[in-house]
This record gives C-alpha cells, structure tokens and sequence, in this order.
C-alpha cells in the first residue's frame, strides 16, 4: 500500500476515533446527535431496510446525502451471497468529502473505498439545502441508459435522453440561467454521455460546463478529475497535463508519456501497452489484428475482481497459462486509460496474461455487451464462442471448450 494512502487512513481512523456527540453545552443550544453504526456491517437488503427503518434521520451517515444521491447510492448497492458485492460512489464523490464517505461506508464494511475517493475537499454549507432539481430527473433517465449493458442500444439511448434533455441547455444563455446544482448535473450528464459513447460533442458540451462551473467558483476534486479524465481518454494528453497544472489539488500522477510503435489507420484496431521490464511511466500504440487465424481476446477490468479471479485460475493451470501466453490477449476498455499503475500492477502480477487497453471502442468490434470478464474465441476476426463471467467455482471448462472450438486445444 503507497505510503500516501497509509498516512490517509491513519487520518481518517484519527477523525473517527473522535467523540461522535457534541461537547456538552449550555441547556438551549442543539446538540448534535450520536450516529448510529451497526456492530456488525450491513450485508442484506433485509439488514438495510431494518437500518434505515429504524434510525432516526439524524443519526444516519446516509441522510447527508440529497435524497435523490441516497436513492441512487442505495439503489446501486449489489448483495451477494458473503455481503455487498459491488455499489456506485458517484454520489458519494459529489456530495461527500472523503471523511464522510468513509463514515458513511462503515455501515457496509465497505470504508476502505473511501481513502483514495475523488471525493469534495469541504462538505457543502449547511445552509444549501437541496432546491428542487430540473435536471436530476432527466440525468436519473440518462444514467438509466447507460446501464443498458448491449453496446449498440446503450449508445442510441444515451444519444435520444442527452438530445431531449441536455442539448437545449447546452447554450451558453440556457446554462447562464440554471441554477448551481442543476449546472453541476448538466456538467455530469454531459460526463456520463461522452464516457460510454466517446462522441467528440459530448467532451465539447463537458469543456464548457466544466468552464461554468469554474465561473461559479464550484469545481472541486470530482470535476477536476473527470473531467481530467475524459480528456485522457479523448487522447488529450497536454490538456490533461495543462489541467493538473493549474489545478494541484487533483492530486493525480501526470499522465503517462505516449507513442506509436508504427504507423496505425484512422479506425484500425490497436492498444495501448505498458511499456514492459521498466518503471517508465509510457504507453505504446501497436495495431491489433482482430483477423488472426486463431486466438482468444479477453475484454477485462483492473476493478473487476471476476477478471482477477479468471487470471488466477487460469494461470494456475500450466497448460491454459501458456495457450493464453500465446493465443491471448487480454483487454481493458478504452476508459481505463487512466488507469496505468494499476494496468501495470497488472502486468507485473500477471505476466502471462499481460492486459493492454483498447485505444478506442472501434478496437473491440465484438464487444456487444458491456460486462466484464468476457472470452471471445475468434478464427480469423469470426467469433465461435463466447464465456461470460467467471463464476465462484470458475469456468475453466468452458475456456477449454471454447480453445478446441479453435482448435488450440485437443
């Protein structure tokens, strides 16, 4: 673990080893009520209907949060069989300093998130209040879009919902007009459209929010860095560079150096690579030959722990681990970009199956469905077989098959 992130949780385990209650005081001033945090955390849905029914609103952690952010948090939250299996912190990071959110992901177990959140510098003043929102509706319908896990039919969504309710706003009177909060959520649809579509008028619509909201003085640590990311994603490397510069706070290692191993078409599928055997922080661009006459592409994620489970199995098999050295390549989404430590942890961990990251969306043409691990079994760009997800008991019987369907495997 960084040493950054040591000192940040020493920090954090300092604040809450504070008195959760007021100082007593004189009789007539309010005194702050005790939060309420189960013994044991909370890992049902059961378990949280009874929390939330049962708490008063000023004791929970979860009633910082605008009612709109604590229904999407909530609704976001995914129960497995040993506890909570995954949740969105978008809310989390919006509306809560790092502090807080660490408070408020104790009730789950879940705290550790929280150390390195991208979350606000200093909470929002007491006295704002949520107004009603115009914009939250429409961006509860976008997000909504966006989780339509078939490609095609994500980007058509988003496309209608961003056309219908955003666009119009995207003028510089109409944006002038909107109120703070409802500026930030054109700021965060513009954001949400352009990182699952990659549409160059989405990161424009995003620079000029990004602007506004700088004009009202209300950026803060989560704009800074998706907007820092977008622009990385869009290739904009010196923009990116230019933005952590003028803004320190974002507390964000540079971006890595980039080149091109060769001269690459415009729509050629290719990756990114981690420059291998050294601590260079660069990426290279090589082609990607999808038409190979046999091969497996594994469409992964660093925050995926199912591709981590899938790369220790099958590293553990001798046999599969060398197929997969040769015939494989395992590949991050375009976003994940701004991921390289952790894409070169990756690879220091896993050097069989060495993870590269798709250049653009048009790299993965048989990427259909946005989940992650996937297994394509490919014989000259044709898909044969496909294994999605990885399983408690694993799925290494469907990898074998999927390799003697391409004749890799007897």
């Amino acid at each position: 673990m960084p040493c950054t992130t040591i000192a940040r949780l020493l920090w954090l385990l300092c604040l809450l080893a504070l008195p959760l209650t007021a100082p007593a005081q004189d009789a007539g001033v309010t005194r702050n009520a005790a939060l309420a945090i189960p013994a044991t955390p909370i890992t049902s849905r059961a378990a949280l209907d009874a929390y939330v029914r049962d708490t008063p609103p000023e004791s929970s952690p979860l009633n910082w949060l605008t009612p709109g952010a604590r229904r999407r948090f909530l609704d976001s939250l995914v129960y497995r069989e040993h506890g909570l299996g995954g949740m969105s912190l978008a809310d989390l990071r919006y509306e809560l300093t790092r502090e807080q959110a660490y408070t408020l992901l104790r009730l789950f177990g879940a705290q550790n998130y929280a150390i390195d959140l991208d979350a606000l510098t200093t909470p929002p003043p007491a006295a704002e209040a949520p107004a009603a929102s115009t914009l939250e509706p429409a961006y509860d319908r976008l997000l909504a879009a966006a989780g339509n896990a078939d490609v095609a039919a994500q980007a058509q969504a988003i496309a209608r919902g961003y056309a219908a309710d955003f666009a119009p706003a995207q003028t510089n009177a109409q944006r002038h007009a909107l109120d703070d909060r409802d500026a930030e959520f054109l700021f965060r649809a513009a954001n949400l459209a352009f990182r699952t579509t990659g549409r160059s008028d989405y990161l424009a619509d995003l620079r000029r929010d990004f602007v506004e909201l700088q004009r009202r003085q209300r950026i803060d640590r989560p704009h800074l860095d998706d907007f820092h990311d977008a622009l990385l994603v869009a290739h904009r490397d010196d923009e990116a560079r230019t933005l952590l510069a003028t803004h320190p706070g974002i507390q964000r290692s540079p971006p890595p150096s980039t080149r091109t191993f060769s001269r690459i078409r415009s729509g050629q599928p290719s990756l990114w690579v981690v420059t291998p055997d050294t601590r260079k922080r660069e990426l290279v661009r090589f082609r990607f030959n999808v038409r190979a006459p046999a091969q497996v592409i594994v469409l992964a994620s660093t925050g995926c722990h199912f591709s981590a489970n899938a790369a220790r199995d099958i590293e553990a098999d001798p046999l599969l681990r060398d197929l997969f050295r040769e015939y494989g390549q395992w590949v991050a989404p375009p976003d994940e970009v701004t991921a390289f430590d952790v894409v070169r942890d990756w690879n220091e961990a896993h050097p069989a199956l060495r993870l590269g990251i798709a250049y653009d969306k048009a790299s993965l043409p048989m990427v259909e469905r946005v989940e992650t691990p996937v297994f394509y079994f490919l014989d000259h760009g044709t898909v044969i077989d496909t294994v999605v997800g990885w399983p408690s008991g694993g799925n290494l019987d469907a990898i074998r098959r999927g390799l003697r369907r391409i004749d890799l495997l007897n």
